[in-house]
């Protein structure tokens, strides 16, 4: 049991394996309470009618519905936690007393997807002729074909490329679905791992590094990675903002699209809900069959 002066939130996060998640945790708890250090006392203090009032701020101040879903979600757990461990009686948080969120549309949702005309462009897009282009490279080829989370691609080594008897995997020892997952890499990205490697001269440690003079051959952070898709994107001319998720979008659309099942790109996504894999169906049948393609006022040189 914490005592009256213990950093709850330190004690909180120790429930946490992955560092994302932690991160998270303690800017959305850090947030609410507006102080970087949390005792049982200030937590006893808490009513839903402030829990209440700092959502009407948030939206106020025009968070995304996701946003606040992901902050509310945190303060639940923290005074769900303090009632395990019978120090509170009750949740301020409880979804049964505080306001409702609007959603951000689920199934309906617009969702970023680069065409594959788009996503040769932005490959195309690399200058090859900078230190940097073999790494930039092997990192959109491996973000388009492995739809890996932009902390799956920070996080990986060399020493996580590994056969399987005629096919090659990247081990995911530590991601959002689990520990211990895997996923196919096909032949064409592990020749560009290949090469990079190659170019380092390492075959083992961080696969994505600096090389920046300041910061040389230390491993790219999840902001650097989605700095480099963007730029690139940027550069090849794409006009929606494109990011590490954006890949991840479209290779699972791409797949969907080229012939594979739901089932094998939610096992390659490592989606835990078939729902979420079917929002990429959802959009693109949407798209594809809509009523807007037969309104015809005959601006195309059709006569009245």
């Amino acid at each position: 049991m914490a005592s009256g002066d213990s950093d709850l939130i330190r004690l909180f996060l120790l429930r946490y394996d992955r560092p994302n998640t932690r991160r998270s945790y303690e800017r959305d708890l850090q947030s609410f309470f507006g102080t970087e250090v949390v005792t049982l006392n200030q937590a006893r203090q808490v009513t839903f009618v402030q829990v209440n009032g700092y959502i009407q701020a948030l939206e106020d101040a025009d968070y995304a519905p996701a946003t606040l879903r992901r902050r509310i979600a945190s303060l639940r757990g923290f005074f769900a936690w303090l009632i395990a461990l019978g120090a509170l009686d009750t949740n301020p948080a409880d979804r049964h007393v505080i306001r409702r969120v609007k959603r951000s549309g689920g199934s309906d949702r617009a969702i970023t997807v680069l065409s594959k005309e788009q996503s040769r462009q932005l490959i195309e897009a690399v200058d090859m002729d900078h230190a940097s282009g073999v790494r930039n490279r092997a990192l959109l080829y491996t973000l388009l074909h492995c739809v890996l989370r932009r902390s799956e691609a920070a996080a990986m080594n060399f020493e996580h490329v590994r056969p399987v008897g005629r096919h090659w995997v990247l081990d995911l020892p530590s991601t959002k679905g689990g520990a211990d997952q895997f996923v196919k890499l096909p032949d064409l990205v592990r020749n560009q791992l290949d090469d990079l490697s190659s170019y380092y001269g390492a075959t083992s440690g961080p696969v994505w590094r600096s090389l920046s003079p300041n910061s040389y051959g230390r491993r790219l952070s999840t902001t650097s990675i989605y700095d480099i898709v963007n730029k690139t994107a940027r550069k090849a001319g794409i006009q929606a903002t494109v990011g590490a998720h954006t890949l991840r979008h479209t290779g699972c659309t791409l797949a969907i699209e080229a012939g594979a099942t739901v089932q094998q790109v939610q096992t390659h996504a490592r989606h835990k809900n078939l729902e979420t894999t079917m929002i990429y169906v959802h959009q693109r049948d949407k798209l594809a069959d809509s009523a807007a393609d037969f309104i015809d006022l005959g601006e195309n040189g059709g006569n009245e």
